[in-house]
C-alpha cells in the first residue's frame, strides 16, 4: 500500500490510524476499544485522560495484529468454544464490579456500546491472550529462569516495603439509633395535623410549604422535589408516594426525618413528580442523653463479661454485628485513635454519629509483622517469573515488528 493512498485514506472520517503489514487499523476500531476501557470502572482507573487511553489501545491493537501474524505462521490456533467460554466469565466478573445489572447496563449505554460489541471485544482480547499462552509455552517459557538465588536476593534487598503486613483489626459493632421520645413525636404529629388541614381548607400547597416545610432544599421552590424514580427515596417514602394519584394529597405519614405531607403532580411507571411539606422530629437533648446512658450500659455489660453478640440482637438497630476485618492504617480521624487504643476483647467508648450511638468490639486485633522469606517465597518468584515473562514477550513483539512494515499516525 502506498505513502499516498494511506494519507488520503487517513483524512477519511473512519480514517486510517495504523498499518501493520498489509492489513489496516481504524479509528473506528481504536474508538470501540477506548469506548470499552471507559465503560469499565476498574479498567479506567489505569488512565488519567483519553488520549492514554487512545494511545494504549493503539499500541495494543498493533501488537495484536503482529502476534496473530506469527501465530499464523506457526500454525497456533485456538477454538471459538474456549474464546466464548472465557468471554461469558470475564462478562460475569465484569458485571460484578457495579451496583446492580442495570448499573452495568446503563455504563454500556452511556459510552455507546451494546453488549454484543462488548462480546467482540472481549472475544478478540481473549483469543490474543489464548495465543499468547501457547507462543509463550512453545517459544519462551523454556527461557525463563529465576533462580532460587534471585529469589533470595530480591527478599532481602525489599524486604523492608514488600515484607511489612500492616496492621489489621476484627471489628463488631452496636448501633443504638437517636430516637424521638413519644412526646416530642405526637408534638411533630399534631403540627402535621394542622398543617393538613390547612391544605384541606383549601390553601395554597406551595405557599404552605414555603411557610411551614422544614426541608431547606425544597420550601424555598414550594415544596418541589422534580422528579423521582423508583429506588431513589427511603423505602417508607416511596410506599406511600407511589400509591398516590396525581391530584391527590397524602395524609401525614412518618418516616426516619419525621412526617410528610406530599402531594403527587404527575407520575409514569417507575417515577412520580411531587412535592412535600416536610414536619421534622428531631431528637431533643434529653433524647441524646438517654440513647448515651444505654450505650454506657451496654458497654459495661461487655466489659463485665456478657457476650458483645448477644446484646446486639437485644439492642442495635442493625443485628448483625460483625463489621468485617480492616488494616488498622485506613482509619481517619477520630477512628484511628479510638481503633488504636483497642486491643483484642476491649469494647470502645460510646461513638456519636449522626445514626445514633455505636459501640465497637475489637474480636482480634492482629500487629504489623514482617513476612519471612518462607512465607514470601512463592510470591516473589511468580513477580520475578512474569517480570521476566512480560521482557521476554516484548523483545519477541519487537524482534517480530523488526521485520514486518508498521506504521502508527497517532
Amino acid at each position: 500500500m502506498s505513502l499516498f493512498l494511506i494519507f488520503v485514506l487517513s483524512t477519511l472520517a473512519d480514517r486510517i490510524v495504523a498499518v501493520v503489514d498489509d492489513g489496516i487499523i481504524l479509528e473506528s476500531e481504536v474508538s470501540e476499544y477506548a469506548s470499552f476501557i471507559s465503560a469499565d470502572p476498574v479498567m479506567q482507573k489505569n488512565f488519567s485522560n483519553y488520549e492514554e487511553i487512545r494511545t494504549n489501545v493503539i499500541n495494543g491493537l498493533v501488537s495484536r495484529r503482529l502476534l496473530l501474524m506469527q501465530a499464523e505462521k506457526e500454525s497456533i490456533s485456538v477454538s471459538r468454544e474456549e474464546v466464548l467460554k472465557r468471554v461469558q466469565e470475564k462478562l460475569e466478573l465484569v458485571k460484578q464490579r457495579f451496583p446492580s445489572e442495570a448499573d452495568f447496563y446503563n455504563a454500556l449505554e452511556s459510552q455507546g456500546l451494546t453488549i454484543d460489541e462488548l462480546k467482540r471485544n472481549y472475544e478478540d482480547s481473549i483469543r490474543t491472550e489464548i495465543l499468547m499462552q501457547q507462543i509463550v509455552q512453545k517459544k519462551l517459557a523454556a527461557k525463563i529462569m529465576v533462580s532460587p538465588i534471585a529469589v533470595k536476593k530480591f527478599y532481602e534487598e525489599n524486604k523492608d516495603s514488600i515484607a511489612i503486613l500492616p496492621g489489621r483489626i476484627k471489628l463488631a459493632h452496636i448501633l443504638l439509633p437517636l430516637r424521638p421520645s413519644e412526646d416530642s413525636l405526637k408534638k411533630g404529629f399534631e403540627r402535621a395535623v394542622e398543617v393538613y388541614q390547612l391544605l384541606m381548607g383549601g390553601a395554597d400547597f406551595a405557599t404552605v410549604a414555603r411557610e411551614f416545610s422544614d426541608d431547606e432544599n425544597s420550601k424555598k421552590n414550594g415544596g418541589m422535589l422534580g422528579r423521582i424514580k423508583k429506588g431513589e427515596m427511603i423505602e417508607e417514602f416511596e410506599r406511600v408516594v407511589f400509591t398516590l394519584k396525581p391530584g391527590v394529597v397524602s395524609q401525614p405519614f412518618p418516616t426516619r426525618f419525621g412526617y410528610h405531607i406530599v402531594e403527587v403532580l404527575n407520575k409514569g411507571s417507575d417515577w412520580v413528580l411531587a412535592r412535600q411539606i416536610l414536619i421534622k422530629v428531631l431528637p431533643t437533648r434529653s433524647d441524646t442523653l438517654r440513647c448515651e446512658k444505654l450505650a454506657e450500659k451496654i458497654k459495661n455489660l461487655v466489659k463485665q463479661g456478657a457476650d458483645f453478640d448477644s446484646l446486639g440482637k437485644i439492642y442495635s438497630v442493625v443485628p448483625e454485628t460483625d463489621l468485617g476485618e480492616f488494616f488498622i492504617k485506613q482509619f481517619t480521624p477520630p477512628y484511628d485513635e479510638i481503633i488504636k487504643n483497642l486491643e483484642t476483647g476491649d469494647v470502645s467508648e460510646p461513638i456519636l454519629t449522626p445514626d445514633g450511638y455505636h459501640l465497637l468490639y475489637a474480636r482480634e486485633k492482629i500487629p504489623e509483622k514482617i513476612m519471612t522469606f518462607d512465607e514470601m517465597r512463592d510470591q516473589i518468584y511468580q513477580y520475578l517469573y512474569w517480570q521476566e515473562l512480560q521482557s521476554l514477550y516484548s523483545n519477541y513483539i519487537e524482534e517480530i515488528e523488526s521485520r514486518t512494515y508498521v506504521e502508527i499516525f497517532y
